[in-house]
């Protein structure tokens, strides 16, 4: 057993540490030693030990004390969430110190496109090895797409609103917001915000009209995403997670630096149970190119560094940088544990894409920094290539034909968010406009959706 558990902890991938138990394979008292050992386990061998165990059970149709794989690879994940929101727990405000100090709040937030290190960002590969990301906010079609409003309200009750989907609610006890669990709640993300800024206790019996009536009233949350389609990969529900934390906060008077605003955002989104990393809401919260980078720890302090640029390389940046819709979102809902769990298993492409990622990000960072757009859009693309490697269904058949279709016009090219549908980013020759680009995909797809979008980088 012990042989077995250094060798995963030394970085072996899965497989090949699987092998000391030869060619029978684990047998039931095997596996009871490795999960008694897993339980007083710290973290890092834990999830190990639990992801292994349910490979060799999926890969082999195997199944110990009536548990089958998926049961392994839940408490293992289960784990990963459970360490950082008993984290993030800790830095839940108390909500003695709040009252209403406006009357009404509106908040709008631009969204971001990643260009270097995503997915450094995810725990545990950021609680293990720390993260580097580069994204930049940008506005769409002339509009901050992220939009949040709260005003008061005469009676003592919570009134919800999600008014791009055309759904409205009332909470009218305690235990009503902390249900906030279920993805299939319209108003999960406005219960975890008002939980996670310490408006509403994570757990206990109260009294909602008391809580109301010592905040100064009862309030309405309503929130909007303009223009923004499912599935954009523009980081869309974290900063809508990050508009609600700072409406909050706004409308109770309370002074909040970013960097809390981003813990209490990774928080709520631990306390939703969505897992997921924090670079989308510091790319929302904070306008311009930012550097973000963390070092190794279960709590995330982030750092977070301006990219300041010459004003001929903003300009060009601007000229060149162009959106495409694809016309489709991504569909794969196991994304985040099949790119997770290849990290924790040490498959070897996962480990090579992840420590490359990270020193293209501040590559990235020092082109921008000089004002090389061209060496910027060759950074893109080789991180296209990791981001194929650590994750196949990056790309598929439709993203390709679309390349294909514009690659004489574009230097550099690259995926919002994880890949696999939503929006193309592409870096345009110097002498190609976005027009071009637009006749030459519509000419192609006509009216399947494919297109160039009205963007504006905030830089």
């Amino acid at each position: 057993m012990t042989c077995f558990v250094d060798r995963l902890m030394q970085g072996e991938y899965y497989e090949d540490a699987l092998r000391v138990f030869g060619d029978a394979g684990i047998n039931e008292a095997q596996y009871q030693l490795l999960m008694e050992r897993a339980e007083h386990s710290a973290f890092s061998e834990k999830i190990r030990i639990y992801y292994a165990l349910s490979r060799y059970m999926r890969n082999h149709r195997q199944s110990f004390a009536g548990a089958q794989y998926d049961a392994l690879e839940s408490k293992c994940f289960d784990e990963i969430q459970r360490v950082i929101y008993e984290n993030g727990k800790d830095k839940i405000p108390d909500f003695d110190d709040f009252h209403i100090a406006k009357e009404e709040v509106h908040v709008s937030l631009p969204v971001r496109v990643n260009w270097g290190g995503g997915w450094t960002d995810t725990p545990p590969h950021c609680n293990e090895k720390g993260g580097v990301v580069l994204n930049a906010a940008i506005k769409l079609k002339g509009t901050y797409p992220i939009q949040v409003t709260m005003h008061r309200i005469p009676e003592l009750v919570v009134q919800f609103e999600s008014q791009d989907i055309g759904v409205s609610g009332v909470a009218k006890t305690v235990e009503e917001i902390q249900d906030c669990h279920n993805p299939y709640d319209f108003f999960a993300l406005h219960k975890a915000a008002l939980i996670a800024c310490g408006i509403i206790p994570i757990e206990g019996h109260y009294e909602l009209t008391d809580i109301l009536e010592k905040l100064g009233g009862g309030f309405y949350l309503s929130t909007q995403v303009i223009g923004v389609p499912k599935g954009s990969g523009l980081g869309t529900s974290s900063i809508l997670s990050g508009a609600c934390v700072k409406a909050i906060f706004e409308f109770f008077g309370q002074e909040v630096q970013d960097a809390e605003l981003y813990d209490i955002v990774l928080c709520m989104e631990q306390i939703m149970s969505t897992g997921g990393g924090w670079q989308d809401q510091v790319g929302g919260l904070t306008e311009g190119i930012k550097l973000i980078s963390t070092k190794p720890g279960i709590a995330q302090n982030l750092v977070v560094e301006k990219i300041e640029m010459p004003e001929e390389g903003k300009k060009e940046l601007k000229e060149r940088f162009a959106l495409i819709y694809t016309g489709q979102r991504r569909l794969a809902r196991n994304l985040l544990r099949d790119v997770v769990g290849g990290y924790i298993g040490s498959r070897p492409e996962s480990l090579k894409a992840l420590k490359e990622m990270k020193a293209i990000a501040v590559l990235m960072r020092f082109a921008l920094e000089q004002g090389d757009i061209d060496e910027f859009a060759e950074l893109l693309n080789q991180h296209w290539k990791l981001s194929c490697m650590l994750d196949a269904g990056t790309t598929n058949t439709c993203i390709d034909q679309i390349l294909l279709v514009c690659e004489d016009l574009i230097d550099g090219k690259f995926i919002s968010g994880a890949g696999g549908g939503g929006f193309i980013q592409v870096i345009l020759k110097k002498d190609v406009t976005k027009e071009q680009l637009h006749e030459r995909l519509h000419g192609v797809f006509q009216d399947s959706g494919v297109d160039v979008w009205d963007c504006e980088l905030l830089v």
